[in-house]
């Protein structure tokens, strides 16, 4: 057996070694990917959008309830992606998750993969993407494991920002061409999102004195055209097929959401530490203490272009950032850094083993044996807890849980195809997602019940446990046919 300055081992055992790491990875991310029901808001919106382009065949607009969206007013990208999924798996949760795990999965294997094509150390990609995976915020909801837009943009904003850092340090035209490609799709993926990555860019070019070089490149041109040319012209097809688009993209999306000035919506504004303040407490509370002292090692010990690339990251950290503290706020806007921080302290802990592992002078198998132990150690307490979260079946929320009793009724209930749902709480998404599917693929006549329609209503109801005291107020008398713990299957 032999063992390089990677800390990879060669020969024989270099297979069974990558297959080891690809399944450490894997597994945060896709088990029990589907366990449970869709989430309220954009993981079932988005689903519902993707359900109504796979029967209507319109690529173009995304809709709800057949009419042109004009409250998700994101690019497509992700709903092609489920729609295909519907095409392949068929109307279910892993559908609708599989491009968001299947993101973070490429942005991992890709970081691992460019830190050995570009300085021969795959060991500090390994212990990123370890780091990514083990981070209680990525993998949660709006990140790897749900059906929204953030892990597609985030997998290709860091390929862009891989790749622009490739071009400059090398002036190979090669790399701009990719970074143009990779930043189109991050704003095909989520909008306005996509370009916050610009300003890093920008200092960090500056930095390197490339900014006129960069700028006297035709190829530059040629990218920045193509990809505006992608961009635009899906907005103004949107915008030219159904008007109004660009009306509800100004206020939904750009400067009057940031700064909370919209006149059609209302956000969240919790202040500029906000998101320092979600980092540290539960997003990534474990890595946290180490991302100060990653940045002042990344910068200080390497050299040449690894010093670059800590420099690059960081420049990226601190004014992304800035950026989303300073407008409104939800807890999912910060996961971008995550991967950027991973990063960061995954060169720290390499270059604090790499310094172990020749600090030691006893044979190459003791080396490996401390350098081992200490990364299982540093490792071993959030990966459990990580597993421990993803098997979890948990649930808190008895307002997404009636596409699972949907689910129970088909198969306990084989003859129930007709019955009401009282009073869905909210908006409900995920109600309106699964008698979607129910209804239109499956035979059945699902409706919601008002307090109203309730008076003459009979038959089966499905109703919340927490609305059984509404229910009781009626004065009405029922049969209970299934007693569940967040819900109740009444006859009439």
């Amino acid at each position: 057996m032999l063992v390089n300055k990677d800390f990879v081992v060669e020969h024989k055992l270099r297979l069974i070694w990558i297959a080891i790491i690809f399944l450490l990875i894997a597994a945060p991310i896709f088990l029990h990917l589907d366990s449970k029901p869709l989430r309220e808001w954009d993981e079932a919106r988005n689903a519902i959008n993707a359900f109504e382009m796979s029967q209507t065949g319109n690529f173009l607009v995304r809709t709800y309830q057949y009419q042109a969206d004009l409250w998700e007013t994101k690019p497509p990208l992700l709903v092609w992606f489920q729609a295909l999924g519907f095409k392949l798996f068929g109307y279910n949760e892993l559908a609708v998750r599989l491009p968001a795990a299947l993101a973070t999965l490429i942005l991992c294997l890709f970081i691992i993969y460019w830190t050995y094509q570009n300085f021969k150390l795959s060991s500090i990609g390994i212990i990123a993407s370890l780091i990514l995976v083990t981070s209680w915020g990525f993998i949660h909801e709006h990140g790897a494991r749900t059906g929204d837009h953030d892990a597609l943009l985030i997998c290709f904003s860091m390929i862009a920002l891989l790749q622009i850092f490739n071009y400059f340090e090398r002036s190979e035209a090669k790399y701009l061409k990719r970074f143009f490609i990779f930043f189109t799709l991050a704003v095909l993926s989520k909008s306005i999102a996509g370009f916050i990555i610009l300003p890093g860019i920008l200092v960090y070019a500056f930095y390197k004195k490339q900014v006129l070089s960069t700028l006297s490149d035709k190829k530059f041109w040629t990218g920045l055209s193509v990809s505006l040319f992608f961009i635009f012209s899906f907005y103004i097809a949107r915008e030219l097929k159904e008007s109004g688009y660009l009306f509800s993209v100004w206020h939904n999306e750009l400067l009057p959401r940031y700064f909370n000035r919209s006149s059609q919506y209302q956000y969240n504004q919790n202040g500029f530490w906000y998101y320092y303040n979600e980092l540290k407490n539960w997003q990534f509370s474990y890595w946290f203490p180490l991302i100060l002292p990653s940045i002042i090692i990344s910068v200080s010990v390497f050299q040449n272009s690894l010093k670059n690339l800590a420099i690059f990251l960081n420049i990226q950290i601190v004014l992304y950032f800035v950026i989303i503290s300073n407008g409104s706020s939800n807890f999912w806007y910060d996961l971008f850094l995550i991967p950027l921080m991973a990063m960061v302290i995954g060169m720290s802990i390499y270059k604090v083993l790499e310094l172990l592992y020749l600090a030691i002078n006893t044979h190459v198998i003791s080396k490996v044996f401390v350098v081992l132990f200490l990364f299982i150690y540093a490792f071993i307490n959030p990966y459990e807890a990580i597993i421990s979260k993803v098997l979890s079946n948990d649930e808190t929320s008895a307002q997404v849980m009636y596409g699972y009793a949907f689910k129970r009724f088909e198969q306990t209930f084989p003859n129930l195809k007709s019955f009401g749902v009282y009073k869905p709480l909210g908006y409900n998404y995920p109600f309106v997602y699964y008698q979607m599917v129910f209804n239109q693929t499956k035979g059945y006549q699902i409706k919601s019940i008002s307090d109203l329609e309730f008076i003459q209503f009979t038959g089966k109801l499905l109703l919340l446990n927490e609305q059984m005291d509404d229910l009781n107020k009626h004065q009405r008398s029922y049969k209970i046919v299934l007693k569940d713990q967040f819900y109740t299957l009444i006859e009439l």
